[in-house]
């Protein structure tokens, strides 16, 4: 076998798994859009709510490049120009559309991501097809440093579920609210899955051949934003029925918000009070934000003997 036609059953290869991430992004946005119109679209303006979308629709404009690039006619220079765009807008997104503004001071974590991502893109060098009509970019030469980015990444998320667990653990330990299960089931879960992912990443461009630089990029990438997405609206469901959210709950419980129910803390930042109905005061339980009748009071009240003499002796 030729080269080329080596290069070219690589191309196939690494199609295929665009052509699944794009099916898996597709089948996962039919799934949750109704519950996205419910809980996002109709809910008031937040920074979660901006941070749901941007973390939500970029990865259509991603993939829909990564799918050009392998089935258009394209030069050894627009591969070039695809290549780095899909680059930088993946870096970009991780700084900007994962974490909490809080965690700039983890910047020291992304200088070297966005160092060795230019370096391997700028050691891009793609060849000519010995054929015009053929489609997509081939690739003849890089530099294999890719897979310490993804290494950094890692590295980054493990650190942020460490910090994670260490922020809510005492309030885990004596309060079992919804939103609490919700943050660690999603967060530990989130983490596993994506961690998987960028080992499978890493043993690939280490161990395989040159060319299959980008077979799990698109994977992971949708990957990214499909969990980061569930977490969101896993979050607003839960602060939407406190009393009993689970997963399996999704389609058949109503938005209407308890109005005894008072959350605080993180959940603030995702979700603002108007899009529950309530205020978000609290992630110590369920407390009761309603006085019971006067009456009520009054008949509770260890004075009541008191105040009936009273009453009796002032009406004689």
């Amino acid at each position: 076998m030729s080269s080329f036609a080596h290069s070219a059953l690589i191309k196939q290869n690494v199609t295929y798994l665009d052509l699944v991430a794009a099916a898996v992004l597709a089948y996962d946005y039919c799934l949750t859009f109704p519950r996205e119109v419910k809980y996002v679209w109709n809910s008031h303006i937040s920074l979660g709510k901006v941070l749901f979308f941007l973390t939500r629709y970029p990865v259509f404009e991603e993939t829909a490049l990564v799918l050009y690039h392998q089935f258009a006619v394209m030069s050894p220079e627009k591969c070039d120009v695809i290549f780095k765009t899909i680059g930088y807008q993946l870096g970009t997104w991780y700084i900007y559309c994962r974490e909490h503004p809080c965690h700039a001071h983890l910047v020291c974590f992304w200088i070297p991501v966005f160092f060795f991502l230019q370096e391997s893109l700028n050691s891009l060098v793609f060849t000519t097809p010995p054929e015009p009509d053929l489609a997509g970019c081939f690739l003849k030469t890089q530099k294999n440093i890719l897979f310490i980015v993804f290494i950094i990444i890692s590295s980054f998320e493990t650190l942020i579920l460490v910090l994670t667990l260490i922020r809510f653990a005492p309030h885990a330990r004596y309060q079992k609210t919804s939103l609490i299960k919700v943050i660690y089931r999603d967060g530990i879960m989130n983490y596993f899955y994506l961690c998987i992912l960028s080992i499978c990443n890493v043993v690939v461009l280490l161990t395989a051949p040159r060319g299959y630089t980008t077979l799990l990029s698109a994977l992971q990438r949708v990957m990214h934003s499909i969990l980061s997405t569930r977490v969101l609206l896993h979050m607003r469901e839960a602060a939407a029925n406190p009393n009993g959210f689970t997963s399996q709950q999704v389609s058949t419980f109503g938005a209407a918000p308890s109005s005894q129910a008072r959350f605080e803390g993180p959940a603030s930042f995702f979700m603002a009070p108007e899009d529950v109905g309530y205020p978000m005061h609290d992630l110590r339980g369920l407390r009761s934000s309603r006085q019971p009748p006067v009456r009520q009071r009054r008949e509770m009240s260890p004075f009541k003997d008191d105040e009936d003499d009273d009453r009796e002796s002032y009406e004689r």
